[in-house]
């Protein structure tokens, strides 16, 4: 849309993509290239006329930490949503000065705004009250926690007989567990606020989760069969060894819901779910995305993501019509000719591609340019590189604006250095595990020198250091080791 068909004091409604209701908001502000806008508190199954102007006002959010906010930002007037509909204009309320950037609004404060409405009032006032009176604690199961407590696991689902003892708990999101708990299901079938479950190796063969008000759930259980999806669900991730019987079953089919699954022997069970709107593979080696298209042909976004790995029939990726974010991360395997042309995916907005073929991402890159809202194309490979750096477990940090390439070349060398020591060292029929802990010790202390004088060792990075550790341990057979070693790690490091 050109800027000069936005002016400041206009007022346009869209529509809700997951509950087709219409909402609005209105023009702010306005500069050479953004625009500033802010949500009504309109939110009706029936398109806003120039005449309910009148009764509209600033959204005011109370959900959850909120109390009484308002929300505007800076958004790219070159993406604003050409279907808006225009409905008039009104008079800008004063505002302080707006320093937030972000994407045109699309309903889901709104909608969010609905469902907190409806929640059993006693619940919701109790949240806030824990969620505004800091410090204070309840006793359950014997011990002393914070009432704003947060997320449970194993250690406090096991310190209680009754479950109505977490009910003085009123700000509880989130369960994590690795057992089986009889009254978990029933006490998740009560509380309206919990949002996520996260359930390891679960035992079921059949787990019924349609009368919770579960958001997201990740889950892993190689004898599960049916997975029953409440209305709320909007995020499923699997991971682990699947059955191949495995079914999801969704109230809506899988309409706005996202699945993400952690792929083992490149192995995707037939779920269901044929109107699927999100789907991500992690943990790719060898997959085709032959029959894709045909279980999830509605699909809007799609994220493939290798160990790294091999990618294809990558074509197939041109038959879904309706795709708007296509995301591919350290995938290779394919041709710059089997890439989908941009005319074959009329509604894609984000193209994010990173750690591809050299060839392939070159002509993406002029493909591409101007034909959709965000392309970010980096880390390209040559073949030189794969046969390098394929398994390499430090190779993303390749060309990482985080990670000095001196840091990088130095950090693969102290890798291998350490792999070929450690695996020597697991010839031997008697190992001994003292000096693969000197090992260890050397290979902490070389990422203790590169750290020093410019600190480039972070969260993700530390988690890759040591999982990259790991996978040597793994590769030597010691797993029995494992945490004794990781602990030698932990003990001397600087990060």
């Amino acid at each position: 849309m050109p800027k000069t068909s936005l002016h400041i004091g206009d007022v346009y409604a869209l529509q809700e993509r997951e509950t087709g209701k219409w909402f609005t908001f209105q023009i702010i502000q306005i500069g050479e290239e953004w625009a500033v806008h802010i949500d009504l508190d309109y939110w009706s199954e029936k398109m806003p006329e120039e005449e309910d102007l009148k009764k509209m006002s600033y959204l005011r959010l109370n959900h959850h930490f909120l109390d009484n906010d308002i929300t505007y930002c800076w958004a790219q007037i070159k993406y604003f949503p050409s279907h808006a509909k225009l409905i008039g204009n009104m008079v800008v309320q004063p505002l302080e000065e707006c320093r937030g950037y972000g994407p045109w609004t699309n309903g889901c404060q709104q909608k969010m705004t609905e469902k907190w409405n409806q929640l059993p009032k006693e619940q919701v006032a109790a949240y806030k009250e824990a969620a505004t009176v800091p410090r204070q604690t309840v006793i359950v199961g014997g011990e002393k926690v914070p009432n704003s407590l947060y997320g449970l696991t194993d250690d406090t689902l096991n310190l209680v007989t009754d479950y109505s003892e977490f009910d003085k708990l009123p700000v509880l999101t989130r369960i994590v567990t690795a057992q089986e708990h009889p009254q978990l299901i029933p006490f998740l079938e009560r509380r309206y606020v919990i949002r996520e479950l996260v359930w390891e190796n679960c035992g079921r063969e059949e787990l019924d989760l349609s009368r919770t008000y579960l958001e997201e759930l990740e889950i892993s259980g190689a004898n599960l069969r049916t997975i029953y999806l409440p209305q709320s669900m909007k995020r499923v991730t699997l991971r682990g060894k699947l059955s191949p019987d495995l079914r999801i079953l969704s109230p809506k089919d899988g309409y706005f819901l996202a699945l993400q699954i952690e792929m083992q022997d490149d192995f995707l069970p037939d779920v269901g779910l044929s109107k699927l709107t999100e789907l991500r593979l992690s943990n790719i080696q060898e997959f085709s995305l032959q029959g894709i298209p045909s279980r999830f042909p509605g699909l809007l976004w799609l994220g493939l993501e290798g160990k790294p790995g091999n990618i294809h029939d990558i074509d197939e990726i041109a038959k879904l019509h309706e795709l708007e974010k296509l995301t591919m991360d350290d995938l290779f395997g394919f041709s710059r000719d089997e890439f989908p042309l941009p005319d074959s995916l009329p509604q894609l907005l984000i193209l994010r591609l990173n750690s591809i073929p050299v060839d392939v991402g070159k002509k993406v890159r002029k493909l591409y340019r101007d034909k959709v809202q965000e392309l970010i194309v980096l880390k390209l490979r040559s073949d030189e590189w794969l046969h390098e750096n394929l398994n390499n477990p430090l190779r993303h940090w390749d060309g990482s604006e985080f990670v000095p390439k001196s840091k990088y070349t130095k950090a693969v060398e102290l890798w291998k250095d350490t792999r070929s020591r450690i695996l020597e060292e697991a010839k031997r029929p008697d190992v001994a595990i003292s000096d693969v802990k000197g090992i260890a010790i050397d290979y902490v202390e070389g990422f203790n020198k590169l750290d020093r004088r410019s600190q480039f060792i972070e969260t993700e990075e530390r988690e890759d250091i040591i999982n990259a550790f790991e996978q040597i341990i793994d590769e030597a057979g010691l797993f029995e080791h494992r945490q004794e070693i990781i602990d030698v790690i932990d003990e001397k490091r600087n990060w």
